[in-house]
């Protein structure tokens, strides 16, 4: 006998909504109230209700779109990642939908559901979803994610490990015996990734170092962190990215600190602004460009010959450290 389908109605139930809420809340989840929204996705997953496939995709045809999240463009680093993936996209004849999803994890969930029925595939920039999540929308699609391993996915990510050891040796050459790493959004897994790294090369390079956050990826995030820490600074930061390291750097330079002689501070990712603020930002530099393009040219791949991809691929690209004006040696005392 065959499975009954879930329907719309099923869903409706669960949720105790209406059918028509519930279909507001898949394909115009503005309309509906986030917690509406949230709701309605929470019965689905219980379910496992699946929307229709347009008839295009029962037919097998390709839409020839990728769907590319970030979470956040107006940080310069996720628009460098979406050139990358644009060139690559190019080449292959695909256009690009990009989702961004502004740091919300609701509206990442209703864009991505609202993104299914159009794209081919989706390259994952920069998700807060959970890794049962994201297992559970690949059965439904190709994905490849960045900055970030998830178990049985695809994925592309920096060597975070050799990024940080670099950091800290680069520090401890100059003097420096207290850090602070100023992390990142609380569930970003690139934030523990390098705060593992950070502590695992403090060891090895006979620094101290202690974690304080999590901030927002900002550079209003970075002010908040340099007030929570001004009173007891450590000789230097290391900061989740380059726009938290920004704030963290004005807002000390503001309080009249000097950089980098009482204080070395340190960003991730190069961001072109990197090279204008405070004699240049010393940086660790993630190759986003060839990141974003890697991340689109495995997603087609997939795409077209799913048969021939069964193993997840886990890439990992080389980072660098690029030592500029805002690190150095203390002053002596």
């Amino acid at each position: 006998m065959a499975e009954k389908r879930v329907t719309i109605y099923d869903v409706a139930k669960r949720a105790g909504v209406a059918p028509s809420t519930v279909s507001r809340a898949f394909s115009r989840p503005g309309r509906v109230s986030a917690a509406t929204h949230a709701t309605v996705m929470a019965a689905a997953k219980e379910l496992d209700y699946r929307t229709a496939a347009p008839p295009a995709q029962e037919r097998g045809q390709r839409h020839h779109r990728l769907g590319i999240e970030v979470p956040d463009l107006t940080n310069p680093y996720f628009a460098e990642l979406v050139s990358g993936m644009q060139e690559a996209a190019h080449e292959q004849d695909f256009l690009l939908l990009l989702l961004d999803t502004v740091e919300d994890e609701v509206r990442e969930r209703s864009s991505l559901e609202s993104a299914l029925n159009v794209v081919d595939g989706i390259v994952l920039s920069g998700s807060r979803l959970s890794d049962a999540t994201l297992n559970h929308l690949t059965k439904r699609i190709p994905v490849v994610v960045l900055n970030r391993r998830v178990a049985g996915l695809d994925s592309v990510t920096p060597d975070f490990e050799h990024g940080m050891g670099q950091a800290m040796a680069h520090l401890a050459e100059n003097g420096i015996r207290t850090v602070t790493y100023v992390a990142g959004p609380v569930n970003s897994w690139s934030d523990g990734e390098r705060w593992r790294a950070a502590r695992a090369s403090a060891r090895t390079n006979g620094l101290q170092v202690q974690r304080h956050g999590p901030f927002a990826p900002t550079i209003a995030g970075g002010e908040q962190a340099f007030e929570e820490l001004r009173e007891s600074l450590p000789h230097a930061v290391i900061c989740y990215n380059d726009l938290v390291a920004f704030g963290f750097l004005i807002s000390a330079l503001r309080a009249g600190i000097r950089v980098p002689g009482e204080l070395s501070v340190m960003g991730h990712d190069d961001i072109q602004l990197s090279r204008l603020v405070g004699g240049g930002l010393t940086t660790v530099v993630s190759p986003k460009r060839a990141q974003g393009r890697a991340a689109v040219e495995r997603l087609v791949r997939r795409i077209e010959n799913p048969s021939a991809h069964r193993t997840p691929v886990e890439g990992t690209l080389p980072v660098r450290l690029v030592p500029r004006g805002t690190t150095g040696p203390r002053e002596a005392r």
